[in-house]
């Protein structure tokens, strides 16, 4: 017995590596379930110090465990959860599409022709679009909630930038400083969107989001209107300061959720580069794919809108009130539809709602052409808007969930392609118009909307190749 007793205390320090060895010899029970309840205990132990470090967190600071995920995060967010989110996806356009409006007001205030303000639109555009080559990237390596901040707090400071300007070239440095930290709003709201919410809501946030971003195409020029007649400045201030106000609520938000904080999956930046590098030359096909898409996409609803303008003056000699009217009912589909948009994406699947709007946009494209009175060309712009909404809406949410690790940095790329096609379209459609017809830039619009179709049949099957769901319609 004593004997006994020494090798099970050689086997509880770990001196006895064999195990039949210690086994007892001779007749009775033994103390074999003794050693198996020991280990079993052992284990539960080892499993017990391995996840504990998992799940602590760091008290009052940003860093959280990686491979953790929060209380929300696990169970997802309702979308009146992620009212920040949505709203601060009308800081962008507030900021920027009031330009148009005071327009004049600045080319007497600095003195230069409209040709030489015109530099602010690519000077602000094509910052935005090569920001964005990074800005989504970064918050996939560090964290949603630094870079989001960054961008918020740093667009409200350059649109002040903008409202302090005495001079041309101070004003083009703040629109460039615009595009710049727009790009670590826009894309980054987005991918945090897909990290708060679970996949079966995914389209209908997603159509949540984009109306509301159309939404600040309209209360730009509405702002700018309002306060235009008393100072230009005075529009900048105000955007500068709902963009600060938006940061401050969002910063709130992250320390409310704790979502999207450390977001690498290793505690090496460079090794986490390398993966992210990796992963994206992996799936080179998918991400040139959905890119292809937003171009054609943007091409097709927003291209020839700069356009639609001169179309209604020269056809029918529409007046000015009445052009901003029909004009205005583009963006007021998106904000009305959006939601409903996104909806039906979760009802029939990303690709199939994809092919709906596409498909839709070029028949919308059609009766524009079609129309034989100014009011019917409205309602065909309204019709455009809407089913320009539905196809973003579709867009978007591929761009959130085909690469869900790197949702960020794909988010990023959609806006780089989207606003790419924006700032080529002119030399597509400024031709057809002029040297042509003009009635040519609506079956000019419809064909990039066409070649979408089967670009996304491609990318449903990409996705397929590479293993990974494509949404479907729930079963009831």
């Amino acid at each position: 017995m004593l004997a006994e007793c020494a090798q099970f205390g050689f086997r509880i320090l770990g001196r006895c590596t064999n195990r039949d060895a210690c086994a007892p010899r001779g007749r009775g029970i033994g103390l074999r379930p003794v050693f198996a309840m020991v280990e079993q205990q052992a284990r539960q132990e080892q499993e017990r110090q391995r996840i504990l470090p998992a799940l602590s967190l760091m008290i009052g600071g940003e860093e959280r465990a990686v491979g953790t995920a929060s209380v929300a995060e696990r169970r997802g967010l309702h979308q009146r959860q992620l009212l920040p989110l949505h709203i601060g996806a009308t800081v962008g356009p507030l900021g920027s599409w009031g330009l148009s409006v005071i327009f004049h007001q600045l080319t007497v205030a600095f003195g230069v022709d409209r040709a030489a303000l015109s530099l602010a639109i690519p000077a602000y555009m094509f910052a935005f679009a090569g920001a964005q080559l990074f800005s989504g990237s970064i918050s996939d390596l560090t964290s949603r909630r630094t870079t989001a901040l960054l961008g918020f707090f740093g667009y409200g400071l350059a649109t002040a930038i903008a409202g302090l300007s005495w001079n041309l070239p101070s004003f083009l440095l703040s629109q460039v400083l615009q595009g710049l930290t727009n790009a670590f709003m826009t894309p980054i709201l987005m991918a945090t969107i897909g990290d708060a919410v679970e996949p079966a809501q995914h389209g209908r946030a997603m159509g949540i989001f984009t109306s509301l971003n159309t939404s600040g195409m309209l209360l730009g020029p509405l702002l700018a209107g309002a306060v235009g007649p008393y100072s230009w400045r005075a529009y900048y201030f105000v955007s500068a300061g709902w963009s600060v106000a938006i940061g401050l609520w969002l910063a709130w938000w992250f320390s409310r959720y704790a979502i999207g904080t450390q977001r690498a999956a290793s505690p090496d930046r460079f090794t986490a580069l390398r993966q992210l590098s990796e992963a994206l030359r992996q799936q080179t096909r998918l991400v040139l794919l959905l890119a292809g898409v937003a171009f054609l996409t943007n091409a097709a609803g927003a291209g020839a809108n700069y356009l639609f303008g001169e179309y209604l003056r020269e056809r029918w000699q529409t007046p000015e009130q009445t052009i901003g009217i029909l004009l205005s009912l583009y963006g007021l589909a998106g904000l009305l539809v959006g939601p409903l948009a996104g909806m039906l994406v979760d009802r029939l699947g990303i690709v199939q709602a994809g092919w709906l709007g596409e498909t839709g946009m070029a028949l919308a494209l059609v009766l524009l052409a079609l129309a034989p009175t100014p009011w019917l060309f409205g309602l065909g712009n309204f019709l455009l808007g809407t089913l320009t909404i539905a196809s973003w809406a579709a867009i978007n949410t591929l761009a959130i969930t085909a690469l869900p690790e790197y949702r960020g940095t794909l988010s990023a790329y959609v806006g780089v392609a989207k606003f790419l096609a924006q700032g080529v379209a002119p030399s597509w459609f400024t031709p057809l118009y002029e040297h042509l017809t003009p009635r040519a830039i609506f079956p000019g619009a419809a064909l990039p909307a066409l070649l979408t179709l089967p670009l996304l049949f491609w990318l449903q099957q990409t996705r397929r190749g590479a293993g990974q769901p494509v949404p479907r319609r729930p079963e009831a």
